[in-house]
């Protein structure tokens, strides 16, 4: 068995779809977040920037500047 995390992409990240997703995957064991992925307006922008969260909960701290 091995130690090391899934690399991972969410797709429409800011959406509410894709905010759950990335809230999923932020504290799982085994995947990793590296890449996140939304519209053109959101593109070279921090995620805490462009992602309007819309779920119950903060977002993540660990995707907040990818």
């Amino acid at each position: 068995m091995h130690n090391k995390k899934i690399p991972v992409a969410v797709l429409g990240a800011t959406g509410a779809v894709g905010q759950r997703f990335v809230q999923l995957l932020s504290g799982h064991p085994w995947f990793e977040v590296v890449v996140l992925a939304a519209s053109e307006r959101s593109a070279g922008k921090p995620y805490k920037d462009v992602a309007r969260w819309v779920i119950p909960g903060d977002p993540p701290d660990n995707v907040g500047d990818m």
